[in-house]
C-alpha cells in the first residue's frame, strides 16, 4: 500500500513537473517572438544628448543623436544631428519627437539630460517624473542645469561652433570625478533627494566658454523649485560638508599652492533651550604643488604657519556654505536629516517650522589638517 501511494505522488510530481516546463516553454516562446519585432539597431537613432525647457506654456525637447551610429549605439561615431518636439508636457513633447523623426527614438543610452533654467524654475519635478517613468531609462544618467539659459540654445550654440556635445559632456563628467568622490546628480539620486521636501535639492550647473563646458557650482532648489545659483566657493564648501571633496586646490598669499589629498567631515547636533547647535569638525591633509619662494617651508615654525593659513582658507570656504543657509534659511546642507537621525524623539517638536529654524541654527567649527611635502619640490628663483 505504501509503495503505491509513493508511486501516485511520484506520478503527480512528474505530471506538475511537465506542466511548469510547458509554461516555460510557452514564455520563452513569447519572448523570441517579442523580440524577433524589435527593430535592428540601424533603425533607431539612440538619443546621446536630451534638454528639457519650458516657455509659453509648453515644454520643448532637443535630442542629440549621432548621424551614422554603427552597431555600437554608445560609442557614437559620425556628425552629431539634433531635433527638437513640444508638447503640454514633458511626455507630449517626447512623442511628438518620435513623431517627427525619420527613425525610430530611444533614451535608453542617454547619457546626459540638460534642464533649461525655465524648465527648472517651472518645477523639476515635472521633468524627472517623466525621465522615471521611461523603462529605457538609465538611472545612473547625469542631470545638469544649463544657468540662465534654454537648453535648446545651450545645445544648438555649442553645435554652432563645431562641438561635438556628448563628448564635451563626458569629459565634465571624469571633471567631476577629478573634484569629488561621487555624482550625486544622477537620476537615482535626484529622485532620492526629492522625496525629502524640508532640504533644498542641489543639482550642478554648466555654463559654455571657450568651447567648452564648465562646471561653476550648485543651482539651489526650494520646493522643487529653481530659486537660486552657488558660486564654486559655496559650493566647494558644501561638498567639504558632504564628504565628498577628491580634490581642492588652496592658493596663499605668499606664492605658496597646495591641494587637498584627503579631507572627513563630521557634523554632530546638539539642542539646548530650543536652540539648535550644529558642531563641524574637518579633517583634512594637503601636498605642496607650488613655491614661488626661496624660502624654507618646512622647518618647523613655518610649517605651523602654514597649517594655520590652510586652516583658515578652508574654513573660509566651509562658512560660505553655512553663511547662505543662515542667510537665505534654505537647508543647503541637509540639516534637517541629521537633526532627524540624532534628536528623533524631539523631531516633530521642529518639522512644522523648520524653514523658519534654519537661518537661526548656531555652527561651530574645529578645523585639523597636516601639510605633506610633494615629490618633487624646486625653489623659486
Amino acid at each position: 500500500m505504501k509503495n503505491k501511494d509513493r508511486l501516485r505522488k511520484y506520478e503527480r510530481i512528474c505530471t506538475n513537473m511537465k506542466k511548469l516546463v510547458l509554461i516555460l516553454f510557452a514564455f520563452l516562446l513569447s519572448g523570441c517572438s517579442h523580440d524577433m519585432n524589435r527593430r535592428e539597431i540601424d533603425e533607431i537613432n539612440f538619443v546621446h544628448v536630451m534638454g528639457i525647457d519650458y516657455s509659453n506654456g509648453e515644454y520643448t525637447l532637443t535630442a542629440i543623436y549621432s548621424s551614422s551610429q554603427g552597431a555600437d549605439p554608445e560609442g557614437g561615431g559620425g556628425d552629431e544631428e539634433s531635433s527638437q518636439g513640444r508638447g503640454a508636457s514633458p511626455f507630449e513633447a517626447f512623442q511628438d519627437l518620435r513623431l517627427k523623426n525619420k527613425k525610430s527614438l530611444s533614451i535608453a543610452n542617454t547619457g546626459c539630460f540638460i534642464i533649461g533654467d525655465s524648465a527648472a524654475k517651472k518645477g523639476i519635478d515635472t521633468c524627472v517624473d517623466f525621465l522615471s517613468r521611461d523603462e529605457t531609462v538609465k538611472m545612473e544618467a547625469l542631470l545638469f542645469i544649463c544657468k540662465d539659459v534654454k537648453a535648446s540654445d545651450f545645445i544648438n550654440d555649442s553645435m554652432d561652433r563645431g562641438q561635438v556635445v556628448h563628448e564635451d559632456l563626458e569629459a565634465v563628467e571624469q571633471k567631476q570625478k577629478e573634484l569629488v568622490t561621487r555624482n550625486d546628480n544622477t537620476l537615482v539620486n535626484i529622485l532620492n533627494d526629492i522625496e525629502n521636501e524640508m532640504t533644498s535639492l542641489l543639482i550642478p550647473y554648466l555654463i559654455a566658454e571657450e568651447n567648452a563646458f564648465l562646471l561653476k557650482g550648485y543651482a539651489v532648489f526650494d520646493k522643487l523649485i529653481l530659486v537660486d545659483y552657488l558660486d564654486m566657493n559655496t559650493s566647494s564648501g558644501v561638498n567639504f560638508l558632504k564628504n565628498i571633496i577628491r580634490a581642492y586646490p588652496i592658493y596663499l598669499d605668499d606664492g605658496i599652492g597646495l591641494s587637498v589629498t584627503y579631507s572627513k567631515s563630521k557634523l554632530r547636533s546638539n539642542i539646548e533651550n530650543n536652540q539648535i547647535e550644529v558642531e563641524i569638525h574637518l579633517d583634512f591633509e594637503t601636498m605642496v604643488k607650488e613655491i614661488n619662494s626661496s624660502e624654507n617651508i618646512f622647518d618647523f615654525k613655518t610649517l605651523e604657519e602654514l597649517t594655520e593659513k590652510q586652516n583658515d582658507y578652508i574654513l573660509d570656504i566651509v562658512r560660505k556654505a553655512t553663511n547662505y543657509s543662515i542667510e537665505t534659511g534654505r537647508d543647503i546642507l541637509q540639516l534637517s536629516r541629521l537633526i532627524q537621525n540624532q534628536h528623533s524623539k524631539g523631531w516633530e517638536k521642529y518639522e512644522e517650522d523648520w524653514n523658519s529654524r534654519v537661518s537661526e541654527v548656531q555652527y561651530s567649527f574645529l578645523v585639523n589638517s597636516k601639510v605633506s611635502k610633494s615629490f618633487i619640490l624646486r625653489s623659486g628663483r
